[in-house]
């Protein structure tokens, strides 16, 4: 009887073996699995590295993080008010709008600027908006860099609601 159960038991534990392997479960599994929402995340940051600016005469160019953290710095303490209610107060660090937009030929007189983030989300915010002293476009908060899952900048807009304070920004589009 013994020597049935046994036989018996040999292709349940090679089936569950190899259902364990195929789970990520063995030697050499991939440490690393993705939940289905980390998914949509994936190479995110990476192409937030750079965004794509657009000037009023379809004029095309690019600032990248390492650009944005060289341009002088601004700390403001504003709180991210979301539209369920929650607030988040911190401290926020980088350039001004205004001297990224300087830096890259962008002139002072515009009606807005349609600001797109990876996933696609589109925020306009208007030139007075925009071009105040406190609104930076930051890569800090707290002192620490921005969580990668919002990263690597963040428009801040101290004083208006969460609905202007767009991340994962891939492009900003000037019009007149």
């Amino acid at each position: 009887m013994r020597k049935t159960m046994r036989k018996k038991s040999i292709p349940i534990l090679c089936l569950a073996l190899c259902l364990l392997l195929s789970l990520g479960c063995g030697k050499g599994a991939k440490k690393d699995l993705l939940l289905e929402s980390e998914k949509k995340l994936k190479g995110m940051y990476e192409a937030c590295q750079e965004i794509e600016i657009i000037d009023a005469s379809k004029r095309k160019g690019k600032i990248s993080l390492a650009e944005v953290k060289r341009l002088p710095q601004l700390e403001v303490n504003a709180v991210l008010k979301r539209a369920n209610g929650m607030t988040m107060p911190g401290r926020w660090a980088g350039p001004t709008l205004a001297s990224v937009f300087s830096h890259c030929g962008v002139r002072n007189q515009f009606k807005e600027v349609r600001i797109e983030a990876w996933d696609g989300y589109i925020a306009r915010v208007s030139a007075d908006i925009a071009m105040r002293p406190d609104t930076i476009l930051a890569y800090e908060e707290n002192g620490k860099l921005l969580p990668r899952e919002v990263g690597p900048l963040r428009l801040v807009v101290a004083s208006q609601d969460g609905f202007y304070w767009i991340h994962s920004i891939t492009k900003m589009e000037i019009a007149d």
